[in-house]
């Protein structure tokens, strides 16, 4: 022992900051959940992705409505006749790449690009239903060959 020098007692240093086996713990953790949430998203954007198709065959299902209340059957309605609108055989949307109507049937074809991977030319096919009453709107059935299907198209 030194003169003037207290007798030399280990101190325990403060522990600052995170252990290494705290970090990896929490990496972990935060590795789990986007396991999770990465799928569950890529449905959520599909979904969406195919809700465009729907909405862009609004004015050509009016058209196909037209058609029928006029006597027209759905067999002889196809696009760029009667009054129908063209086919649109590429580019027809942000996610459609073709939009196509064949005996009053819409079918719109998802871009192989660009899009979630669960509706990758995809393809969704809005079929006219005849109504059960006279003078009543027609229906329309809804089918996709897509695995993540909008609310709308079930």
């Amino acid at each position: 022992m030194l003169p003037g020098r207290p007798p030399f007692r280990a101190q325990r240093a403060l522990a600052q900051g995170f252990t290494l086996i705290e970090l990896m713990i929490v990496v972990a953790i935060v590795g789990v959940l986007s396991s999770v949430a990465l799928p569950q998203y890529q449905l959520y954007t599909g979904k969406a992705q195919l809700t465009e198709a729907i909405h862009i065959s609004v004015g050509r299902k009016a058209a196909i409505a037209e058609q029928y209340a006029i006597g027209q059957p759905f067999a002889a309605i196809n696009g760029g006749s009667q009054g129908i609108p063209a086919d649109v055989a590429s580019g027809a949307g942000q996610y459609v790449d073709s939009l196509v109507i064949v005996s009053g049937s819409i079918v719109a074809t998802m871009k192989s690009s660009g899009v979630s991977p669960c509706v990758t030319g995809a393809t969704v096919t809005l079929a006219p239903v005849p109504p059960a009453i006279p003078d009543a709107p027609i229906g329309w059935a809804c089918t996709t060959t897509s695995v993540c299907k909008p609310q709308t198209c079930a």
